[in-house]
């Protein structure tokens, strides 16, 4: 005796349906898995890092009051020229030659006040670190005891890509700090 067997279209249907969210969801899954690893691998150690940032003369940390507005733990310049000095390592097994470093100091508030200073390291041996120095930068602007924005400067260091050299990755640092003239430098701080 022979049984057939019916299967309602209605069932198939849902059935196939299942099966292609499934996929979908699966094949979804599976992209954004990868693109995460690659996003993790391209933010998990820079090339090149920046270990240290030193001004020179030392700069001051200090509350700074400027009528009603108070500046807590400002780091204060109190000349008109300075040098800066980074210290970077190179974070790869690689050697690297010709890296290009550049330094902009801007005033904050005035975009049209922006200075470039370009730089660069012959060589940087895997693992290794340098210092890159750039002298006698001018500031900008000086708060001169009486204005809080005024003085207001952001330096921004970058390590531009270089791949003939072996720097595929930008890298880049940022800090803020304010020039006032009128700040008295505490006798423990060496001016020079």
């Amino acid at each position: 005796m022979a049984k057939i067997i019916t299967i309602n279209r209605k069932y198939i249907a849902m059935v196939a349906s299942v099966f292609v969210i499934c996929l979908i969801g699966y094949a979804g899954f599976s992209l954004w898995e990868n693109k995460n690893e690659n996003v993790a691998k391209n933010m998990a150690a820079p090339e090149i890092k920046m270990i240290g940032v030193t001004v020179e003369p030392a700069s001051i940390v200090k509350d700074l009051t400027y009528g009603s507005v108070t500046i807590k733990g400002a780091q204060v310049i109190t000349t008109k020229t300075f040098d800066l000095i980074v210290t970077v390592q190179n974070m790869t097994a690689k050697k690297m030659t010709n890296v290009p470093v550049e330094l902009q100091v801007s005033l904050i508030g005035n975009d049209s006040k922006k200075v470039t200073s370009p730089g660069s390291l012959e060589t940087l041996e895997p693992g290794a670190t340098a210092r890159i120095a750039f002298r006698q930068i001018n500031v900008l602007g000086d708060a001169l005891g009486k204005s809080a924005t005024d003085g207001q400067h952001l330096i921004t260091l970058r390590v531009n890509p270089n791949p003939e050299g072996g720097v595929e990755q930008a890298t880049e640092a940022s800090f803020r700090f304010n020039v006032d003239t009128t700040v008295k430098v505490p006798s423990t701080v060496k001016k020079q």
